[in-house]
């Protein structure tokens, strides 16, 4: 673990908010491909990842307020809070980035589902990318394990001095392999919106299965936790979408 990269005085830089940072680089080049080879505009792409990116850290902020903050302090103290350094639920800022990205390219007068196949693979490299911070700083390890990979983060957040599953690690092979997988298939001809598609139900199935050994914040719906409820939403749209474009695909 290196939770702490560099510190000067009061002043600090964490291993998580590098691999962030990391993780938003990472993205714009990748997409920046993707729009690029398809002929779309640049400055559309630059519009949309400035949306997302502004969109993505608010709505992770917020939704890891709501998740661990009681409301009556988040509404006497709201500027504290808002101001903490850390403290983001991915979820949250995947549906504001893309709600935001919708909005844009609705004002671009371009399709969301083709922005969203351009920009599929980025997401998920990112997010792939983002998990390795996570890791470097002990967060969001999983459930006590006796694998012979099981670690304690006597440092992380919480710190346990238990051995457990390294469910950032399975999160970044996992999604590194899906990438490999969406790259691979993005220059086939199919309809705007199939790569969009396999990326949701995807990405939706990777997290829901692997929330069953995290330590994770349970929802009002009995044995889901608040992600997996998400990530069943991920695969409803995903799934939702491919039937459509397949369904348009095989129209005479």
């Amino acid at each position: 673990m290196f939770p702490e990269l560099l510190r000067i005085g009061d002043f600090h830089i964490t291993s998580f908010g590098a691999m962030v940072a990391v993780s938003f680089l990472v993205a714009f080049w990748v997409s920046g491909m993707e729009f690029e080879r398809k002929g779309m505009s640049r400055r559309l792409h630059e519009h949309v990842f400035l949306a997302a990116l502004v969109g993505g850290i608010l709505g992770a902020k917020f939704l890891f307020l709501i998740e661990n903050v009681p409301i009556s302090d988040l509404l006497s103290h709201p500027k504290h809070y808002l101001l903490l350094r850390g403290g983001l639920t991915f979820y949250g800022g995947l549906f504001l980035a893309l709600f935001a990205s919708f909005v844009i390219t609705k004002k671009h007068k371009e399709s969301f589902w083709k922005v969203l196949d351009a920009t599929a693979p980025a997401l998920v490299i990112a997010y792939a990318t983002g998990r390795v911070g996570c890791f470097l700083v002990g967060d969001d390890y999983g459930i006590a394990s006796t694998l012979p990979w099981a670690m304690p983060f006597p440092k992380g957040s919480p710190p346990t001095l238990e051995a457990v599953h390294p469910t950032q690690v399975y999160e970044t092979i996992i999604m590194s392999l899906v990438f490999l997988a969406l790259w691979k298939m993005r220059k086939k001809d199919r309809p705007i919106g199939w790569l969009a598609s396999i990326y949701l139900v995807l990405a939706g199935l990777e997290r829901f299965f692997v929330e069953f050994i995290r330590t994770t914040t349970e929802s009002p719906i009995s044995g889901l936790s608040v992600a997996q409820v998400m990530a069943l939403i991920l695969i409803f749209i995903g799934t939702l979408k491919y039937m459509s474009v397949r369904k348009r695909s095989e129209s005479p």
